[in-house]
């Protein structure tokens, strides 16, 4: 028996399968197989990659309990949420850029406003309904910010906890607040 190998898009792992011959009408149900597969890596890559940002904020890039993240902690961990977030959605690193500076003037797409849900997600403040969670939020804002950032974090925060009532859309909901976030202190504000 002969021996192929696929490799894992994920963890470029090797792993070996046995070559089937099979039957000419089987190629068109194969074709349509192949095409559900590579769905599902694409699906486990994203979880899995999540999973991977969760352990490395949690064990390489956070300091021990008590102990206050520093600005270059931070920075590492929102390129690291940027990296994941923006392949996935048609936005530029120019806008991202503008957008960590508080310049919220540029075109509101449906991929950035989804951009930002995508950030929010990998940062713990979304709930299952797709919307914004205050409660997460101020869960997370001691993981995510710096001591010098702490203060406005939660201000921010309380200004905008119900930013998102207007709309229906999980990803506008998301937008509009990290929106009105930058509008309480722009000179406290970042993004990934």
């Amino acid at each position: 028996m002969q021996l192929g190998v696929v490799v894992s898009p994920v963890s470029r792992v090797r792993v070996p399968i046995p070559h089937i011959k099979a039957p000419a009408s089987w190629k068109f149900e194969a074709f349509f197989c192949w095409v559900n597969m590579k769905k599902q890596w694409k699906h486990s890559s994203s979880l899995v990659l999540a999973i991977v940002l969760q352990l490395e904020l949690l064990l390489g890039l956070l300091p021990h309990q008590g102990v206050a993240i520093t600005m270059e902690q931070m920075m590492q961990s929102m390129d690291m949420l940027r990296g994941a977030c923006q392949p996935k959605f048609k936005v530029t690193t120019e806008i991202l850029d503008r957008m960590r500076a508080a310049d919220f003037t540029m075109e509101h797409t449906k991929d950035l406003m989804c951009y930002t849900r995508c950030i929010a997600q990998m940062a713990g403040t979304v709930t299952k309904k797709g919307e914004f969670s205050a409660a997460k939020a101020y869960a997370q804002l001691p993981i995510i910010l710096p001591a010098e950032m702490l203060e406005a974090g939660k201000a921010s925060v309380d200004a905008c906890r119900d930013a998102q009532k207007p709309y229906k859309d999980s990803c506008e909901k998301i937008f509009y607040t990290t929106k009105c976030m930058s509008e309480v202190d722009p000179s406290k504000f970042t993004f990934p």
